[in-house]
């Protein structure tokens, strides 16, 4: 069986993330000034190896910088766990329901194809109330 190439989440130019990943990633965004290689092997059980090919992974998808600091390396994340949230739902909106605008999302949500202008212009005000508080 092929593997499916992994899709960029176009807004940051990085490609999703696994689940392992994620848990990694959870750990590095607890440290958004870094985190030595080592506390990060410190909280997980996986064999030395595999947690070095998880780093490098996450590292080659574009998530993370790294700097060596003696014999350890420093991971800083280059997004927040929000941004990669929301460009990650943004675009599995757009594949699996061709959706673009929140307001798409909520017609579909109330069963409708599409809102009234006034209903647009209030979810529309929600976002910015939102985005901005």
């Amino acid at each position: 069986m092929a593997k499916t190439p992994q899709k960029a989440l176009k807004p940051l130019g990085i490609k999703k993330l696994s689940g392992t990943e994620l848990k990694f990633m959870d750990v590095i965004w607890e440290n958004p000034q870094g985190i030595s290689s080592e506390d990060i092997y410190a909280r997980f059980s996986q064999a030395l190896g595999t947690k070095t090919t998880i780093l490098h992974r996450i590292v080659n998808k574009g998530m993370l910088t790294v700097k060596q600091n003696g014999r350890h390396y420093i991971y800083t994340p280059k997004f927040t766990k929000q941004e990669y949230m929301q460009a990650f739902f943004k675009d599995k909106l757009k594949r699996e329901f061709g959706m673009t605008a929140f307001e798409e999302v909520a017609a579909a949500f109330c069963g409708r194809s599409v809102l009234r202008p006034d209903e647009s212009e209030r979810v529309q005000q929600l976002l910015v109330d939102l985005t901005n508080g």
